[in-house]
């Protein structure tokens, strides 16, 4: 079981204050910037957030769980993305048969997988920027409690639960692509008429050539007609 007290580097009565005053001089250390390592920054915010909530550490200091267990339902989240783009096409009131919808909707979770990849970078961007104001912030005079110290606290942790929260959906997007994959929305029924449409044109081309061929064949109209009599002196 992960102590979640000694990553703080605290003691388990350890006040609410003194849980803050840790955090902050070990986010100092356990960040990549100030020589640390990601993994390390993260159990201390993981650490952090569990021990500054009076019901999350209640639960730890009982249990031993962190969080409680939630299994995550890769399949049971692509069917709901699949579920989703479905009733968009569905609802289109437009001809399935103008509709490509396999590759439609294909492109539309590419398109979501695109826009979290860009989300995550945002949010890694802005943790970036934020360590940084967090390493150039002094503080002028002495108080009880660092009011601003917590405010940069609570963007850090939701800026860690935006990048898992949009980690995660692009686990769920990735893997209704690959459950798409096994199936084809091809509208059977609308092939056959159009192999009978072109066969039947087929045939109709066959008998103008043979008609094209008879006439050309046959002596022309005019040679046909009987010629007509020439006038005599009788007129």
């Amino acid at each position: 079981m992960i102590d979640l007290y000694k990553i703080m580097g605290i003691k388990r009565s350890a006040p609410r204050k003194d849980i803050h005053k840790a955090y902050r001089k070990k986010a100092k250390t356990a960040h990549p910037d100030g020589g640390g390592s990601t993994e390390a920054f993260n159990q201390l915010v993981v650490a952090y957030s569990v021990l500054s909530d009076e019901g999350r550490r209640a639960r730890y200091d009982e249990t031993g769980e962190i969080e409680p267990q939630q299994p995550d339902n890769l399949d049971g989240g692509a069917i709901e993305i699949i579920a989703e783009k479905l009733g968009l096409v569905i609802h289109a009131e437009q001809d399935l048969a103008s509709l490509d919808v396999g590759a439609l909707i294909e492109r539309a979770i590419q398109d979501d997988i695109a826009a979290r990849k860009a989300s995550v970078a945002h949010q890694q961007r802005a943790g970036e920027r934020l360590s940084k104001l967090r390493g150039a912030r002094k503080r002028k005079g002495e108080g009880e409690g660092d009011l601003v110290a917590r405010v940069l606290d609570w963007h850090e942790l939701a800026i860690q639960g935006q990048i898992k929260k949009n980690e995660g959906t692009i686990r769920h997007l990735e893997r209704a692509l690959e459950i798409l994959k096994d199936y084809s929305f091809a509208d059977e029924s609308a092939v056959a008429p159009s192999e009978e449409v072109v066969e039947a044109l087929n045939d109709i081309l066959v008998s103008l050539d043979e008609l094209a061929a008879i006439l050309n064949s046959s002596p022309s109209r005019a040679e046909a007609m009987p010629k007509e009599a020439e006038p005599t002196a009788f007129g």
